[in-house]
């Protein structure tokens, strides 16, 4: 019995070839936009850095946003890929802040060694006053929303955040 007769051969070669040429598309992606800005919070660039996130408000087509808070308060959202941006739509948006760091114990001395307290605390990096109410943590509750246009510019998106 014969699996495969050899005059079509070449065209399941073909055929092969061809999809290890284009591979199998692109898996269903939805197409994303550059996507960046700050966020403000009291009229000031965010301090302490943290992570933000886009949570869809209504159902659509790809995965959400996320992106990197950095020490100016500046983001840039990543969806498949770093930085590619995000796919369109209206979201509210997620802030996490980076109230506390991990303390360097590299550079404190070991025990028994003259130099002080070694502690493993976390230290506190973002003054009371800078600290953003957790409200904008909440994925349901989160006051601020965004819009991202396929048509527009989301490359200089401004979020900005009030004390409670």
């Amino acid at each position: 019995m014969k699996l495969i007769e050899y005059r079509t051969c070449p065209c399941w070669l073909l055929l092969c070839f061809t999809c290890i040429l284009t591979g199998c598309g692109d898996g269903g992606k939805a197409p994303v936009f550059p996507t960046s800005g700050i966020v403000i919070y009291d009229g000031k660039p965010m301090v302490g850095g943290g992570a933000i996130s886009f949570v869809p408000i209504s159902p659509q087509k790809g995965k959400a946003a996320g992106g990197t808070i950095t020490e100016d308060g500046s983001f840039v959202m990543s969806t498949y890929g770093e930085g590619d941006g995000s796919v369109a739509g209206e979201f509210r948006v997620t802030i996490y802040q980076s109230t506390s760091q991990e303390p360097d114990t590299e550079s404190m001395p070991a025990d028994g060694e003259a130099g002080g307290i070694k502690s493993t605390e976390p230290i506190q990096i973002v003054e009371k006053d800078d600290m953003i109410p957790p409200i904008y943590s909440d994925t349901a509750k989160s006051p601020v929303t965004v819009k991202i246009d396929p048509n527009g510019n989301n490359e200089s998106l401004k979020i900005e955040l009030q004390s409670m």
